[in-house]
C-alpha cells in the first residue's frame, strides 16, 4: 500500500482554517434541515441523503434527527404555537418578535407545549441490509387525565403560507397511541410498511395530542435482517412533554407583528399591548 497515498505537513495555522471550513459547512446544511425545506413526508420517498449530519447511531440500524421547534418547519406554516410557562413565572425584559426565537426561548425557561407537540423525526438508514419501518407510536412516561395547573400561555405564529396536511397524528390519551396520518386521502399510501435502504432519508412529521398531561417518548419499531428493533426517541435527551392546561393569562405575538399582547382566557377576552 505505499506510495499510494501523499503525505503533507500542514501548519497550524492551515489546519484551523479548514476545520473552520468544515463546521461551518455542517452549520450551513443543519439550517438548512431544521428550515423545513426538506419538504418530503411519510407516503412520499424523500430521497435526500444527508451525510455524517444524524445523531450518532450508536449500535442502531439508522440515524435520526429531532427538529423539535415547529416554527421553523413548513409542514406548520400556518398554525399558532402555543405555550406554558412554569406556575408562578411570567415573562419579563424585552421578549423576541420571531416565532421560532419565542418558542427556543420559552422551552429555555422550562415552557411546556399547549395541546399538541409538533415534532420533525427525520431518519437515514445505515444497515447494508435495508431497515423495514414497521410502525411509529408514543411511550407514555407520566400522565394525569386532567391538566396539571401551570403558569401563564404564551402563543405565536399563524404566518399566512400553505400547509401540507401529510403529517402524522397522535392521541396521547388513547390505549392505542400508534401514529396515523391526520387526514385520509383516497390513494394515500400507508404511512409504514416500506424498507428504508442504507443512505436513504425519511422525513416523519408528527403532531401528539392530549386533554391532559403527559410525559413521553416517541418509540420507533424496525425489522433489520429479519430481527425486529425499537429505538426511542427523545427531545435532546429529555421526554417530550405536552399538557392541556389553559392559561387566565396570554402574552400574544400576533403574526406579522413585533408587538406583544396580553390576553385574557376568556370569552370576549381583552388583549393590551404590553408596551
Amino acid at each position: 500500500m505505499e506510495g499510494k497515498h501523499k503525505v503533507t505537513e500542514t501548519t497550524e495555522e492551515e489546519a484551523a482554517t479548514a476545520r473552520e471550513m468544515r463546521h461551518a459547512s455542517v452549520r450551513k446544511v443543519w439550517r438548512w434541515l431544521a428550515s423545513g425545506i426538506t419538504t418530503a413526508v411519510i407516503g412520499a420517498a424523500a430521497g435526500v441523503y444527508v451525510p455524517k449530519l444524524l445523531d450518532p447511531p450508536d449500535q442502531r440500524s439508522v440515524a435520526l434527527n429531532v427538529v423539535n421547534n415547529p416554527a421553523t418547519v413548513n409542514t406548520w406554516g400556518t398554525e399558532e404555537f402555543g405555550l406554558v410557562m412554569p406556575k408562578g413565572k411570567t415573562p419579563t425584559g424585552q421578549l423576541p418578535t420571531d416565532c421560532d426565537r419565542v418558542i427556543d426561548w420559552a422551552r429555555r425557561n422550562k415552557a411546556v407545549d399547549q395541546e399538541v407537540t409538533r415534532v420533525r423525526l427525520v431518519i437515514q438508514g445505515i444497515a447494508d441490509k435495508g431497515v423495514l419501518i414497521e410502525g411509529l407510536r408514543a411511550k407514555i412516561l407520566n400522565r394525569s387525565p386532567k391538566p396539571t395547573p401551570a403558569g401563564v400561555g404564551l402563543r405565536c405564529g399563524g404566518a399566512q403560507g400553505e400547509a401540507t396536511p401529510r403529517q402524522l397524528e397522535i392521541n396521547l390519551d388513547a390505549e392505542n397511541r400508534s401514529a396515523k396520518y391526520s387526514t385520509n386521502t383516497p390513494g394515500q399510501l400507508k404511512p409504514f410498511g416500506f424498507t428504508l435502504e442504507k443512505g436513504e432519508t425519511e422525513v416523519f412529521d408528527l403532531a401528539a395530542t392530549t386533554r391532559g398531561t403527559a410525559e413521553w417518548l416517541i418509540q420507533l419499531d424496525l425489522v433489520v435482517g429479519g430481527k425486529q428493533e425499537t429505538v426511542d426517541v427523545q427531545n435532546r435527551g429529555k421526554p417530550f412533554e405536552t399538557t392541556a392546561w389553559k392559561s387566565p393569562q396570554i402574552y400574544k405575538l400576533p403574526a406579522g407583528s413585533e408587538d406583544w399582547m396580553l390576553c385574557t382566557n376568556m370569552p370576549h377576552g381583552a388583549c393590551k399591548n404590553t408596551r
